[in-house]
């Protein structure tokens, strides 16, 4: 068998598209790449986004953006917004998320058919890179889902809400195990690498192990 690194990937979170090339460029030397899907923090624990002030809010728009250039990544934050928030408020409506439910019953159905890295290569691209306002619209996201393979109608009939938030719940629950609660998390033979600025380590990790070539 062949090495295997376990990747928890939230589509709310911007650090984790920057991840996405570099998860796929690993996927390309023969690494196993296994994408699960947990829902943006704000969501899945929002006690720990709660007292979040307008200083770290500025210095994180800053930080996305100059990793972005860094990267030389395409990117603006989603229009709209995957996760619906409160007017003038960091805090999640409290009402329902319908396109939160839908986006990611389309995750967790495609990470179902082992198309996890693909659809995050196709959909969650497009939601990030700012190539496509109102992604949410028209034919973008079924577009999308067939350029990997699936039928969206099909994924979303097997994958109901109730499903697919037991699937998000239990891989959020196997993340705070591995050792963190934020995403991205990379695990690798049991230890964990959170945030996409410790890949490297990632990789200095498996070339110790001999899972990676020097």
């Amino acid at each position: 068998m062949g090495a295997r690194v376990e990747v928890f990937y939230s589509l709310q979170s911007d650090y984790c598209y920057f991840l996405l090339d570099r998860l796929i460029g690993l996927a390309g030397q023969r690494v196993e790449v296994v994408i699960r899907p947990v829902l943006g923090g704000v969501v899945r624990l929002p006690e720990r986004f709660r007292d979040r002030d307008a200083l770290e809010q500025r210095y994180f728009a800053t930080d996305t953006a100059r990793q972005a250039e860094y990267l030389g990544l395409p990117y603006a934050y989603p229009q709209p917004s995957p996760i619906a928030f409160k007017p003038n408020s960091l805090w999640v409506a409290e009402e329902k998320q319908p396109l939160n439910e839908h986006l990611n019953r389309l995750y967790v159905g495609a990470t179902r058919h082992g198309r996890g890295l693909a659809f995050l290569d196709t959909v969650g691209r497009m939601i990030w890179n700012g190539s496509t306002p109102g992604w949410d619209k028209g034919d973008h996201l079924k577009n999308a889902m067939a350029m990997i393979g699936l039928e969206m109608d099909t994924v979303l009939a097997q994958t109901n809400w109730a499903a697919a938030k037991t699937d998000l719940d239990a891989n959020a629950r196997a993340m705070l195990t591995a050792g963190h609660w934020g995403v991205p998390l990379m695990i690798y033979r049991d230890e964990p690498f959170y945030g996409q600025d410790r890949f490297d380590q990632l990789i200095w990790r498996m070339k110790q192990t001999g899972d990676l070539p020097c």
